[in-house]
């Protein structure tokens, strides 16, 4: 594998995390608390978007793993 498409799995899994933990962090409990995120986002939609990047991250470090042999 090249170094940097290495280095673009690795800047694409952190924004990734970045957005997890802004979902699980923040948007979620204001959603909890008022129906609705900052961004709109209900309840259910953030379980969704929380269910669908956990999903997105697990694959592309999957694919990570895989390049590394």
């Amino acid at each position: 594998m090249h170094e940097g498409q290495y280095e673009h799995y690795i800047e694409q899994l952190g924004t990734l995390r970045d957005r997890l933990r802004q979902l699980e962090d923040v948007d979620y409990m204001t959603a909890y608390y008022k129906g609705y995120s900052a961004s709109g986002m209900t309840l259910e939609e953030i379980r969704r978007a929380i269910i669908e990047l956990t999903e997105e991250m697990s694959e592309l470090e999957s694919r990570m793993e895989e390049t590394l042999w």
